[in-house]
């Protein structure tokens, strides 16, 4: 497969995701609390990530908790 196709179907796959947390009225608060936690949890866990991995890693924890802070 693809890295295109990869990607295309990564974000239909989300948009599905997110229509069912739509439709239970899951609020934008928890998804991104629970993804900060999940992010940290697993940037702990592999460390030993390149620096790239690591810094995009980081910086979407930061923008996610940043997004979290307005709530």
């Amino acid at each position: 497969m693809s890295r295109l196709h990869e990607i295309i179907d990564n974000h239909q796959n989300l948009d599905q995701l997110f229509a069912i947390m739509k439709h239970y009225g899951v609020n934008a608060e928890f998804i991104s609390s629970a993804l900060v936690t999940q992010f940290e949890e697993t940037m702990e866990q592999n460390s030993d990530d390149s620096e790239e991995t690591a810094t995009y890693s980081q910086a979407l924890v930061d923008d996610l908790k940043q997004f979290n802070a307005r709530f």
